[in-house]
C-alpha cells in the first residue's frame, strides 16, 4: 500500500519500496490467504507502471494460491471471516476483485485466456460500496441468483459490483470460445455469440444502472467500469 500510495502521490516509482515489496513477500508465508490480496494489489501497481511481465508473475501467484486455498467457494469466506461481517465480505471481494483483474488483463493483453474460466464459483457477490464502507453488510446475494435475475422479483438489488463481475463473465464466455475455433470458419459465430451475451446484459440492467453519473454528479465507478468493459 506504501508503494501504491507513492506511485499515486508523485507519479513515479520508487525501487526502495519495490526492494522493501519483494524482501517482504520473500519472508511472509506463501499460503497465508493475505498473500493474495498482497500479489494482486502489485500486480496491479506492476502493471500500470509497464512492467507487465512482473505483473503477470504476481497475478499468475495469486491466482494459483487463491485456487488453492479455494476462495471460490462459500466456505471460504464464511470460515475465514471469524463472525465479522465486514471481514467476511473482504474475503468475497478478495476472489472477485482478483477474477475482476485476471479477466481485464487476458483483454488488455490479448491473451484472449483467464485462469478462471472453468471455475465454479459458489463465493457469494459483493454489497455496495456504501453499505462495505459503512459496514453495515447485508444478506449477500448469490451468483445463482444473479443469473436467475429475469425472474427476480424481490427488493434486493444487485450491486453494481454484481453487475461489474457480470460484465466481465459476459467478456470471458466470449473469448473463451476464441482459441477452440478455426478463426477464418468461425467469425461470424463468434461475434453473433459475443452480440448475445452483451445484449442479455444489457437488457436485464436496471433502470438505475443504465446511468453512470447521478442527478448530484456523483459517478458509480464500478458501473461506469461495467459499461466500459461492455462497450468496449
Amino acid at each position: 500500500m506504501r508503494l501504491i500510495g507513492h506511485l499515486y502521490d508523485s507519479q513515479e516509482w520508487s525501487t526502495p519500496l519495490k526492494d522493501s515489496v519483494d524482501t517482504c513477500f520473500s519472508e511472509a508465508l506463501q499460503t497465508d490467504p493475505f498473500m493474495v490480496q498482497c500479489r494482486l494489489l502489485y500486480s496491479v501497481a506492476l502493471f500500470w507502471r509497464g512492467y507487465t511481465a512482473e505483473s503477470k508473475q504476481e497475478m499468475d501467484a495469486a491466482a494459483r494460491l487463491a485456487l488453492q486455498l479455494e476462495m471460490f467457494r462459500y466456505e471460504f469466506a464464511a470460515g475465514h471471516g471469524g463472525g465479522d461481517a465486514v471481514l467476511t465480505e473482504s474475503w468475497r471481494r478478495t476472489w472477485w476483485m482478483l477474477y475482476l483483474v485476471d479477466g481485464y488483463y487476458a483483454g488488455t493483453l490479448g491473451t484472449m485466456s483467464s485462469a478462471f474460466v472453468d471455475v465454479d464459483a459458489t463465493v457469494e457477490l459483493p454489497c455496495e460500496e456504501c453499505q462495505f464502507e459503512s459496514g453495515e453488510i447485508p444478506e449477500p446475494r448469490t451468483l445463482q441468483d444473479f443469473d436467475c435475475r429475469e425472474f427476480d422479483f424481490g427488493n434486493t438489488p444487485f450491486s453494481s459490483f454484481a453487475y461489474l463481475i457480470g460484465a466481465v463473465r459476459c467478456v470471458i464466455s466470449a473469448i473463451s470460445t476464441i482459441p477452440e475455433l478455426a478463426v477464418d470458419k468461425a467469425s461470424t459465430h463468434i461475434i453473433q455469440a459475443a452480440d448475445s451475451i452483451v445484449d442479455g446484459w444489457l437488457l436485464l440492467l436496471p433502470k438505475g444502472c443504465k446511468q453512470v453519473l447521478s442527478k448530484s454528479g456523483d459517478i458509480d465507478e464500478l458501473m461506469f467500469q461495467a459499461h466500459l468493459v461492455i462497450h468496449v
